[in-house]
């Protein structure tokens, strides 16, 4: 027989079968105290320097790269899988779901084309948000970086693959051209009217490929150090990161040495222009080139001889930018997304 266990009172618990446990008496569980809601940091105010209006969108969680639809710009949601548009006062007017990690996104005139970095496909989307199909980029994980139409075909650059890809309007893969070298990371990517061309992390060349996928040419440019020994290369990550074509010539940003290059379709160095700290991005608007500088939290417009007009300030962490034509009277504009934050600048440029 279990003997009886004092439990404060004069009063004994019942006799219990022989072999039967105590039951255990519950421990009473901490109350638990609401986590209060993060407040997103206010934005900054909108302001004017020297004719260009800056104002800044808020309640973009973890954006990735931008594009025009000739409409509305799009935005890539990395954290929700998924794609946003904008409205012109930089309201999200629709979202609709893409792969896992949409970082990269091109518009082909009629269609938006999302890249998936995490599970190595791209989706493509009608502009009212219509799911045409998802198609893979090469085998295994390639996670794709950058895109570009050509007019008529997708070409999609493939950083963990190590190659460049070409899809048709209907997914199809139509060929590949391998990067060669330890880990090269191809990166960025423009087409010139004839040929693309395209850059990666861990070299210190542009390559320049025909539509049929031969390399016509591989180019030096923004090496740092000619006896730097990288990871299986000659710059360690201290290559190219962005690629931009201006309508004769192609520009070359190298984010270690905060230099833009101006090249030729030959292959040339025209001009090496320093600008702000860790330039991340490249777009032309037709007039000129921007840059956005990563770490400066700027962007910089330069004329199409390489002298700079103006740097501007935007959010932390500028990398994407898209250009926005004018329309019904309204002025040109340029998007920047700042990744460090979850914001979208909207740069107005002077009439």
């Amino acid at each position: 027989m279990i003997a009886a266990i004092a439990c404060g009172s004069d009063a004994l618990p019942p006799d219990l079968p022989p072999d039967t446990p105590i039951p255990a008496t519950p421990t009473p569980r901490p109350t638990r105290v609401p986590r209060p809601t993060s407040t997103p940091p206010p934005l900054p105010p909108s302001v004017t320097i020297d004719g260009y209006f800056i104002e800044h969108f808020g309640g973009i969680s973890t954006p990735g790269d931008l594009a025009f639809d000739g409409e509305n710009v799009w935005v890539a949601i990395v954290g929700d899988d998924a794609v946003s548009k904008l409205d012109d006062d930089g309201r999200i007017i629709a979202t609709y779901p893409v792969g896992t990690a949409p970082r990269p996104i091109a518009f082909d005139g009629e269609f938006m084309w999302v890249g998936n970095n995490a599970v190595s496909s791209v989706t493509k989307l009608t502009v009212d948000g219509e799911f045409i199909g998802e198609f893979p980029v090469g085998g295994g994980y390639t996670s794709p970086a950058a895109m570009v139409t050509d007019g008529t075909n997708m070409w999609v650059v493939a950083s963990w693959g190590n190659s460049l890809h070409k899809l048709a309007p209907d997914g199809e893969d139509l060929l590949s051209v391998a990067v060669p070298g330890n880990h090269p990371s191809p990166w960025a990517v423009t087409f010139d009217g004839e040929s693309v061309w395209l850059a990666s992390l861990n070299l210190h060349t542009i390559d320049k490929i025909s539509l049929d996928g031969e390399v016509l040419g591989t180019f030096p440019v923004g090496k740092r150090n000619v006896d730097y020994e990288g990871i299986g290369t000659d710059t360690g990550g201290q290559g190219p990161t962005a690629l931009a074509f201006d309508g004769m010539n192609v520009w070359v940003a190298s984010n270690w040495i905060d230099l833009v290059a101006i090249v030729n379709t030959d292959g040339e160095v025209l001009k090496e222009i320093t600008v702000g700290a860790w330039p991340s991005g490249l777009v032309f608007d037709g007039e000129s080139v921007w840059v956005s500088n990563f770490v400066d939290n700027t962007v910089t417009r330069l004329a199409l001889d390489g002298e700079e007009i103006i740097t501007l300030p935007v959010g932390k962490g500028p990398v994407s930018m898209v250009p926005v034509t004018s329309s019904q009277g309204e002025p040109a504009s340029l998007w920047v997304v700042n990744t460090s934050e979850t914001t979208v600048t909207k740069i107005t440029l002077p009439n």
